[in-house]
């Protein structure tokens, strides 16, 4: 690829704080950025202004080329792409972009969630696209941010390292060498499903939405981490963050704990989640949800606790507090996530074994 801040093109799928911090990235680091939302208010601001504002650890306006709703506008002669939409859109966007995606483009989905770049990459085929696309995935959004208004962005904080993957991971040092020169705490990992079970998000929001619904739903609102977070809700945390742990050490993938992913991207060092999830600085002004209507359940337990309770499957690991939390919000919205969420048979890979899975996932 040819050297950064050449004009060349890249387009950003999302107008949220993410999407649009990353929209930022890129354009100072010389692309011709276009950006996208299913939502006309969120990207009317950016058209009219022209560019994205930013506020905290990122500050100034970075120049957007063209915002629109409609992927036809924003995704030709794009040779990167970001994703940034919540997980549980990861397949209805992968089949609008499929007629608009460009022959050999890089697709960076943050966060992935979890086997986010199969979901892409499956659903984009199976609507018609043929070229070649290299997804990867990162574990967690680069950016600790909030939305001030449409177009503005405040950033508490740039993680400090990110693990991301691509499909297949032979393909992870030539998305490391387009993709960290921009977004420099991308750090490689093994494979997509080493950032898939790292999906540290799937551990920690639904635990402690659940133990706030009252709160939650009577719209009374808290503060997500310090008022939400007890030393017992930490502990639970921790339970359940211990049973993703033992899927990983059974498909071979050496991820750690959620303490220990604090110790990487945040560089902190506690003696226990509590007392670690305290000292994130950028944490301490975070609202939790005022609706039970929150991405906090409806994507991290369909694209987070059901893939992997799906690979516990495979696995031969039992997770009783994974599957306690779903069928919870299955009561909770009379939903079945088990039959809507992402499985490895919806994924198209329900006739691996764990040794077909590696394979495919390294390439």
């Amino acid at each position: 690829m040819t050297n950064i801040g050449d004009g060349r093109r890249a387009a950003v799928i999302g107008a949220g704080p993410v999407g649009c911090a990353s929209a930022a990235t890129l354009a100072r680091h010389g692309f011709e950025v276009r950006i996208n939302d299913v939502n006309a208010e969120m990207v009317a601001p950016i058209r009219e202004r022209g560019g994205v504002l930013l506020s905290g650890a990122l500050d100034g306006e970075a120049p957007i080329a063209g915002a629109a709703t409609d992927l036809g506008e924003v995704l030709p002669g794009a040779e990167i792409v970001v994703n940034a939409v919540p997980g549980n859109a990861c397949e209805a966007v992968a089949a609008a972009a499929a007629p608009h995606l460009e022959d050999g483009a890089v697709l960076l989905l943050q966060p992935g969630q979890t086997l986010s770049s199969v979901a892409f990459l499956n659903t984009a085929r199976g609507h018609g696209f043929s070229g070649e696309l290299t997804p990867a995935e990162t574990v967690s959004t680069l950016f600790t941010c909030r939305l001030i208004e449409p177009g503005h962005v405040d950033v508490f904080a740039l993680k400090k390292a990110v693990p991301f993957a691509a499909l297949p991971a032979t393909q992870t040092p030539r998305v490391a060498d387009i993709l960290r020169p921009i977004f420099e705490p991308l750090t490689p990992v093994s494979s997509v499903l080493e950032t898939s079970l790292l999906n540290v998000n799937a551990t920690l929001h639904p635990v402690v939405v659940l133990a706030n619904a009252r709160i939650t739903d009577d719209g009374s609102g808290y503060l997500f981490y310090k008022e939400g977070v007890s030393p017992a809700v930490a502990r639970m945390v921790e339970a359940v963050d211990a049973e993703r742990v033992a899927i990983a050490a059974a498909l071979g993938v050496d991820c750690g704990t959620l303490r220990d992913w604090y110790r990487v991207a945040y560089h902190i060092e506690e003696r226990d989640l509590y007392h670690t999830l305290a000292a994130v600085e950028s944490y301490a002004t975070i609202e939790g949800p005022r609706s039970l209507d929150t991405r906090l359940l409806l994507e991290d337990v369909p694209t987070g606790l059901v893939p992997f309770l799906s690979l516990a499957r495979l696995a031969g690991v039992e997770c009783p507090l994974m599957a306690a939390q779903v069928e919870m919000c299955n009561a909770l919205y009379g939903v079945d996530f088990f039959r809507t969420g992402r499985t490895l048979e919806k994924l198209g890979l329900g006739d691996l074994d764990r040794e077909g899975l590696l394979a495919l996932v390294q390439g």
